[in-house]
């Protein structure tokens, strides 16, 4: 196994507890759970048109909005923060691997972990909402906007777990003040949110209603585009892991 897995592994089995996984896996199904009795109480199983009023305030306003960036920063800023706490990091840092490899495989282990828990939510969202919608076409292009939100609020909040040592609040306060604030009063800024960078991921393949029907605040200035949205997100990693191993190898001088 290369050192990268290595790390990889260890890490997602030091991070992710049963008790973590369940009290997570939870919140991420709350979404779901929430519509199936939200549709039931609205009657939208018989009403196509308020199922997806249902779907879509919970997809944006409630599972991308919010769940996505709480799950994420909980598990983020605890793969380098943890050790950090825990004084274990200099063991990592003072073995013979390239400080990008340690940082790289630290963002990629929160992201699978992030994943691995709001993935599921998303797919039991899409599943739950698929009889009263009257079709699967939302399930896929909800994971992949799930995806590409998680795997770029990881390579925000991993670096601020690391750096603070209040990184939770830290990052709270980013998601509801900046985002959900600032950022949904000007559309420009929409380009720096990790969940409406995945929601123009997912409005770029979803069926055209969803397009058509999404509020302003949730796409701000941003165009519908896997592609590109799948880019920045990869830009936010590779520029994270940089940055992280730039401040592991300061950190190895002072050791």
């Amino acid at each position: 196994m290369t050192p990268f897995l290595a790390i990889v592994r260890v890490t997602i089995r030091q991070t992710l507890g049963v008790k973590r996984a369940i009290g997570l896996g939870l919140l991420s199904l709350s979404a779901a759970g929430t519509y199936f009795l939200t549709a039931l109480g609205q009657g939208a199983g018989r009403h196509p048109n308020a199922a997806f009023d249902v779907f879509l305030g919970l997809s944006v306003g409630t599972f991308l909005n919010i769940i996505i960036p709480v799950v994420t920063l909980i598990i983020a800023t605890s793969v380098l923060g943890d050790e950090r706490r825990d004084t274990t990091m200099s063991f990592l840092v003072l073995r013979p691997l390239k400080r990008i490899t340690i940082a790289a495989a630290k963002v990629t282990a929160a992201i699978l972990e992030s994943f691995f828990l709001t993935g599921v939510g998303a797919l039991a969202l899409g599943i739950v909402s698929a009889p009263r919608l009257g079709t699967t076409a939302y399930i896929v292009p909800l994971l992949v906007g799930t995806l590409v939100a998680t795997a770029a609020y990881c390579a925000v909040f991993v670096p601020i777990g690391y750096l603070l040592k209040r990184a939770t609040l830290i990052g709270l306060t980013y998601v509801f003040v900046w985002e959900n604030g600032i950022g949904g009063a000007i559309p420009a800024l929409a380009g720096i949110s990790p969940w409406r960078i995945g929601i123009s991921a997912m409005a770029a393949i979803a069926p055209s209603d969803f397009v058509t029907q999404l509020p302003q605040f949730a796409i701000g200035d941003l165009q519908p585009g896997a592609a590109g949205a799948a880019l920045k997100a990869l830009i936010l990693i590779t520029l994270s892991s940089v940055a992280l191993a730039s401040i592991l190898r300061r950190r190895d001088l002072a050791v």
